[in-house]
């Protein structure tokens, strides 16, 4: 789940197809990964650089991280992959018919299902 979380940022942050000017939103992309409510993993780190100064600047990050750690609160039981776009206007943008996040979740939605199966497959030949 950890690298799937990897690549699902790496994907959301190469191929957005949106001009991030400030490079918050960018920046606020990341995911956590939680066992039984509590955050075992995470990836926020600040990749872009503001091609302007304003109030905003910087604040991808912290915005991301909060809506993660928020989010987890409520997965109590077993395992979860949350992968965020922080900032408050990143679902806009992706009605704008831009891609945020969509592209990652292709390709979790394709991804952890073979991966799920392969685990499956390596404990029952395990366990015969």
């Amino acid at each position: 789940m950890q690298f799937i979380g990897e690549e699902c940022v790496r994907i959301a942050r190469e191929q957005g197809t949106y001009n991030d000017i400030t490079g918050n939103l960018r920046n606020s992309i990341g995911y956590v990964l939680v066992r039984n409510g509590d955050i075992i993993c995470k990836n926020f780190e600040e990749r872009v650089a503001s091609k302007v100064i304003d109030a905003a600047n910087g604040k991808g990050i912290l915005q991301g991280q909060a809506l993660a750690e928020e989010l987890a609160k409520r997965f109590t039981k077993g395992y979860a992959l949350i992968v965020v776009a922080g900032m408050h206007y990143a679902h806009y943008v992706e009605s704008l018919n831009k891609d945020v996040l969509d592209s990652a979740e292709r390709y979790a939605l394709q991804r952890v299902p073979k991966l799920m199966q392969m685990l499956k497959t390596q404990i029952y030949k395990n366990a015969v």
